[in-house]
């Protein structure tokens, strides 16, 4: 893993650039093919994961039976850290979007490491607690507010995600964020037309193009 442990990439889940190279350092490269599980959810926590390139996506699956996407992870990446630290079956599965690159992080390997710097085990509480952070905001966007604001503040999240240019144009799978927000579809297709004929943005298949970023960002906030 040498020749990655310079790598640093910043992410919504990035780790420092120290710590970065010192799990890469003692991780394994793994390959995976279009739609190809990564783990199962209830699978035992045999490793900590970083996405080097691709797009892997994160579900869960509903007491309803359906799958329900909870979050994308792209380059820079790092998951699967809870179910290390407190023992317990993993609450989600792991499948690649496209063809992907990560770097597996053995369980032994990572206790071997936080035994010798408790600064990585600060940096990946640190990372637990931003991730709950984001829990929490989601949990209260969706419960407090309606799908409009819901959706503006998906979109603009968007945005800040590596490589995406002010106004941009975004990929946007439908079904994807619908399954986010807990809504169909055909409600979160209604609502994007609406903001296309208002000059907020133009719908395109498989992509949206954000025209009034300003005008966005006030619709994340209720105005």
């Amino acid at each position: 893993m040498s020749e990655l442990s310079a790598e640093v990439i910043a992410s919504s889940f990035s780790l420092p650039p120290e710590v970065d190279a010192i799990l890469l350092e003692a991780s394994r490269i793994r390959t995976l093919v279009k739609a190809e599980e990564l783990f199962p959810q209830g699978s035992k926590p045999l490793g900590m994961f970083r996405v080097i390139k691709g797009t892997l996506r994160v579900d869960s699956l509903g007491a309803s039976g359906h799958q329900l996407l909870l979050t994308q992870l792209v380059a820079g990446d790092w998951f699967g850290e809870v179910p290390l630290l407190d023992g317990l079956p993993r609450k989600y599965d792991v499948a690649a979007v496209s063809q992907a690159r990560i770097a597996v992080l053995p369980a032994s390997a990572f206790w071997q490491i936080i035994e010798r710097r408790p600064d990585v085990l600060l940096a990946i509480t640190r990372l637990v607690c931003g991730r709950y952070r984001m829990a929490l905001d989601w949990a209260g966007n969706t419960i407090s507010n309606p799908l409009p604001v819901r959706l503006a503040s998906r979109l603009v999240s968007l945005i800040k995600r590596p490589g995406v240019e002010e106004a941009p144009c975004l990929k946007v799978n439908q079904e994807h964020i619908a399954q986010q927000l807990g809504v169909s579809r055909q409600s979160v297709n209604r609502q994007l037309k609406i903001w296309e004929a208002e000059g907020l943005l133009a719908v395109r298949y498989g992509a949206v193009t954000l025209l009034d970023l300003q005008k966005l960002r006030e619709a994340a906030q209720g105005s």
